[in-house]
């Protein structure tokens, strides 16, 4: 790992912030989750949105998979904390892909982690009543 993978990947691999998650049915909750474990990589993010502000105020993430998964989920669970839910202020997988420097075959990493993240919205979103369940965007 340290030859492939930069710095930012493998600080956040030592130390992966907001890992974790809340227990199903948590209050202004929203929860995506992309990949499989069959597959070999899985993502799933938490948002916690404040509902008088529409701001993400927290952010958790669970995942399964390489390095570059681990950095992804950890980078986009930070990334997301103050922005809001319903903006389009939330991160893209080439902007994660770029921070963290992966390789080119990793790149699918930051796709995985930032599909969970638009799905953890989705799910906000319809348990909050602002949206409906679009086939490939509800989170679980």
């Amino acid at each position: 790992m340290a030859g492939m993978y930069s710095d930012a990947v493998r600080l956040r691999c030592r130390d992966p912030r907001r890992a974790g998650s809340w227990p199903d049915g948590t209050r202004d909750v929203g929860t995506g989750d992309r990949g499989s474990l069959e597959s070999g990589a899985w993502a799933q993010v938490q948002v916690h949105v404040v509902g008088a502000t529409g701001l993400i105020d927290d952010a958790r993430f669970r995942v399964f998979g390489c390095s570059a998964a681990v950095a992804s989920a950890s980078y986009v669970a930070d990334a997301v904390v103050g922005v809001a839910a319903r903006a389009s202020g939330l991160p893209d997988a080439d902007a994660v892909a770029d921070a963290l420097a992966l390789p080119a075959d990793k790149r699918a990493m930051a796709a995985l982690a930032t599909e969970a993240v638009r799905a953890a919205v989705a799910d906000w979103e319809v348990r909050a009543g602002l949206g409906t369940r679009v086939s490939g965007l509800e989170g679980r």
